[in-house]
């Protein structure tokens, strides 16, 4: 199943249920019918752009350790980078839809959200993730190494450091 989220007015996320997920091929036309029905202009795809993500849990700690920092890094630099995509959007009422298709990746599409109502609303990590719960559908759970990473996010925010 393919599911659809206005998080904001024309903002949206697509994303594939990982309890009844489509094909490839299914999740393109059911996202192509959304962006035409919608008239959706900026479209963010972002599988190929997480490869990154938790390959860190393949190596011993003397390396995990280092290839964690090095993926927090690249996440923190694509949720900074699409929290002023998304706000840009929002402000000129252009619509944007953000793509999570690989289930590996829905945290990361969860994260975005989390990120951006923590920087732009001031809203606690742990109530926007209460918030988001309600609006989600299938089961999406943030992996020990996402939680680190917001972890290390508040830890820095608290230090003020970020």
């Amino acid at each position: 199943m393919v599911v659809f989220i206005t998080l904001l007015p024309n903002i949206y996320w697509i994303y594939n249920n990982p309890i009844n997920p489509k094909s490839q091929n299914e999740y393109k036309i059911e996202m192509s019918k959304f962006i035409e029905q919608n008239t959706i202009k900026t479209i963010i795809e972002l599988d190929d752009k997480l490869t990154f993500w938790k390959k860190s849990n393949d190596y011993i700690n003397e390396i995990k350790l280092q290839m964690e920092k090095d993926e927090f890094s690249k996440l923190y630099t694509i949720l900074t980078k699409l929290n002023d995509i998304i706000k840009q959007n929002y402000i000129n009422n252009t619509p944007l839809i953000i793509s999570t298709y690989n289930t590996n990746y829905i945290e990361i599409g969860l994260a975005i959200w989390i990120y951006y109502f923590n920087k732009t609303a001031n809203i606690p990590f742990d109530t926007v993730i209460k918030l988001l719960s309600i609006k989600i559908i299938g089961n999406i759970k943030l992996s020990d190494t996402l939680k680190k990473f917001f972890a290390f996010l508040n830890l820095n925010n608290l230090s003020g450091k970020t």
